[in-house]
């Protein structure tokens, strides 16, 4: 667009607000406004066709194209740690609570994947963000079968989606939920203090563990309300062991949603305020300045945030308190972020092993290195054995795009190590959290 372009689309602007502003005022007359709307005629017809499309281009670059997005839930039980020395029996998609994290854009179509891997259980899937016929797609499958559906997701947010089957209390508070995220097509400014996804949930214990050492859900207890824990993230004060990273003076963004299935959140950052919260995380939906959000069971939002205190540690929680002691508590680690840089070794000093981290975080970190460092390079015959340690509170894996090395899953405290001995550049990353990658590129000896 030309310099003389762009000043006639401002003086369009200026001139439809100084119409306005008559309006507004009640002094406008009707000749003034005929002069008005003449001037802003004039200009409209003498700005070139240029302009015009140079200000299409402009939006529709603005603008993500929209994409088939194929996903795979598989129902499965599970074996999960809800606290320490405290393991619990799921219901689970993909072996994990919450399920993974589905990222997609407005516009986008969702082929969804449903398979049930459970023997003597029927399931179902029921995705919010949808709008699909209840008795087409949302219908239980027996064990061992599978369904394939599609539907467009047309309005940004924070959805959730669960089984659905009956009762449907017990199979979303056994485990069976997760968050699909959809991105609007007007994308939210950068949050490169750090990026979180949080779910809060209520777990149902009954007395006593089962043969296997294990507890498992008491269903009286969940038509009662009386959890025994509600937790983010599945893991009764997860983040207060180990606290979740944000840098001072950047934006920081959370992703939330309330899977319930009966408890309202009330979530709430102590000694910060929420700048800007997006209800049900539709940006359309803008409140500033809150102090608490509500958020109802199978709600969610998306808030912005700045952390002033550099260093500091900023709990949060849900404000109904009463939930505070079963374990819905976590800090914000202010100044925690971990460095992303690559790393190259290749003095025939260094140690034989390079280490790699999973942060702590990484589970729900997606603006977050997953592995740190990210890069690293190393040299044949000098420092070609590598050793990962997962430092989350979560599970995951170091698993190559290409297939040539799997760790499997490894829970906290897990180390895997691989030696590398042909040249080339490998990716990997994590089965469970797509955002999590990782590169080792691979030296000959000098």
């Amino acid at each position: 667009m030309t310099t003389t372009e762009i000043a006639a689309v401002a003086a369009i602007f200026v001139l439809f607000t100084a119409t306005v502003a008559f309006f507004e005022a009640g002094a406008a007359n009707k000749s003034d406004v005929t002069n008005l709307q003449s001037q802003v005629s004039s200009l409209e017809s003498s700005s070139s066709s240029a302009t015009h499309t140079a200000l299409q281009t402009v939006a529709q670059a603005s603008q993500v194209a929209p994409t088939a997005r194929h996903i795979t839930l598989v129902a499965e039980p599970a074996t999960i740690t809800l606290a320490t020395n405290v393991t619990y029996d799921a219901w689970t998609f993909n072996g994990t609570v919450p399920g993974p994290t589905i990222w997609a854009n407005q516009g986008d179509t969702i082929v969804a994947t449903f398979v049930n891997d459970f023997t003597t259980m029927a399931h179902s899937i029921d995705f919010h963000a949808g709008q699909v016929s209840w008795s087409a797609d949302y219908q239980p499958i027996a064990p061992g079968q599978s369904e394939t559906f599609n539907f467009t997701v047309d309005y940004p947010g924070v959805f959730m989606y669960h089984c659905g089957t009956s009762p449907a209390i017990e199979h979303i508070a056994d485990g069976m939920y997760g968050a699909i995220i959809v991105n609007s097509t007007k994308p939210l400014p950068p949050a490169p203090g750090g990026q979180y996804v949080l779910v809060q949930s209520e777990f149902y214990l009954n007395g006593k563990t089962g043969a296997d050492g294990n507890y498992a859900g008491n269903y009286t207890k969940m038509l009662e309300g009386s959890p025994t824990y509600v937790v983010f993230n599945a893991k009764a004060n997860g983040y207060v062991a180990k606290p979740l990273p944000v840098l001072p003076n950047q934006l920081v963004r959370l992703f939330i949603l309330n899977a319930g299935p009966n408890e309202w959140s009330a979530f709430h950052v102590i000694g910060a305020l929420l700048n800007t919260t997006y209800i049900d995380g539709n940006p359309a939906n803008a409140e500033y300045g809150l102090q608490t959000l509500n958020i109802p069971p199978s709600g969610g939002a998306i808030v912005d945030m700045y952390f002033r205190d550099p260093g500091g540690k900023n709990p949060f929680v849900t404000h109904q308190f009463e939930f505070v002691p079963k374990g819905d508590e976590g800090i914000f680690l202010v100044g925690g972020a971990t460095s992303t840089t690559s790393t190259t070794s290749t003095s025939s000093a260094a140690a034989a092993e390079v280490h790699v981290s999973i942060p702590q975080g990484s589970e729900v970190n997606t603006a977050g290195p997953g592995y740190a460092p990210a890069t690293i390079t190393v040299v044949i015959g000098v420092n070609n054995t590598v050793q990962w340690t997962n430092n989350d509170v979560a599970p995951h894996t170091v698993t190559a795009v290409d297939k040539n090395f799997d760790s499997g899953e490894m829970n906290t405290g897990d180390t895997f190590t691989y030696t590398f001995t042909t040249p080339g550049t490998y990716q990997y990353g994590c089965a469970y959290h797509p955002w999590m990658q990782g590169t080792v590129i691979v030296k000959a000896a000098p």
